[in-house]
């Protein structure tokens, strides 16, 4: 692959639901895998990016990446959406939150053509992660707090939940735009606003339902640090006595 003075290529793909830049430095060779399925060039076992890094296994037969590293592997992935100059790009350090589960498999993200992508250290991302265990509540029963004097209402999976206006940045698009998380969970992935990662937690997941991804994410700060709520839809700000039964979370003692 040849390269110009000042360019950073990388191979932006798909693995399981979560995207990846891949230094083209790294890249040996793109290609279908053998006929098989299972290996590239009859001696290169094929392993499953989605996988190797905490995720389920990849759909069949997807595209083999051989990666020069030692020894050199060859990893299935989903597709491969480019090669992308990404010297200019902007690059966003990972949330403290996400540090111990992905590093130093991923040195951070990268937000390219409006899409956010885990930039891989090939070398530790080779040998792997053991995906954390999910975070989940003890007993699944959320902690609630008293109605505030302002609560901003929102419904997530069907369940009407309140925060403390106080508590709230912005209500933002979710969904796509999610930079979704390799490891099964309620912890979803991160989303992007005003240059900071916010990363976006299921509610109803964290109580030991189901773990979904939401149209929207309802930015909050709980002690200094910034997380994002999924929703399915926000019904704006209501007052004392007029929340018509939403939960108000408890926020410090959620995310503890």
């Amino acid at each position: 692959m040849a390269f110009e003075k000042g360019q950073r290529l990388c191979l932006l793909v798909e693995a399981g639901a979560t995207r990846y830049a891949i230094d083209a430095t790294h890249v040996l060779e793109v290609s279908p895998p053998d006929e098989g399925g299972e290996s590239l060039h009859g001696h290169l076992h094929l392993k499953d990016l989605s996988a190797l890094l905490g995720g389920p296994p990849e759909q069949r037969p997807g595209t083999a990446v051989a990666l020069d590293t030692s020894p050199t592997i060859a990893v299935r992935v989903k597709r491969v959406v480019e090669v992308s100059d990404i010297a200019d790009k902007p690059r966003h350090p990972l949330p403290s939150r996400l540090v111990r589960r992905l590093e130093p498999a991923v040195r951070g993200v990268l937000e390219v053509g409006g899409n956010l992508y885990f930039e891989l250290d090939v070398e530790a991302a080779a040998r792997g992660l053991e995906a954390d265990p999910p975070e989940l509540l003890d007993g699944g029963r959320l902690p609630l707090a008293p109605e505030p004097e302002r609560a901003l209402v929102f419904e997530s999976q069907g369940e009407r939940m309140a925060v403390p206006l106080s508590s709230v940045s912005q209500v933002v698009a979710a969904g796509d735009r999610l930079c979704a998380l390799p490891h099964e969970g309620p912890l979803k992935g991160l989303v992007l606003h005003q240059q900071h990662l916010w990363p976006a937690f299921s509610v109803v997941g964290m109580a030991g339902g189901s773990s979904q991804v939401e149209p929207l994410a309802v930015l909050v700060e709980v002690e200094g640090e910034g997380i994002g709520l999924l929703a399915t839809r926000a019904f704006g700000v209501s007052a004392r006595g007029s929340l018509q039964g939403a939960h108000v979370l408890d926020l410090p003692r959620l995310f503890s």
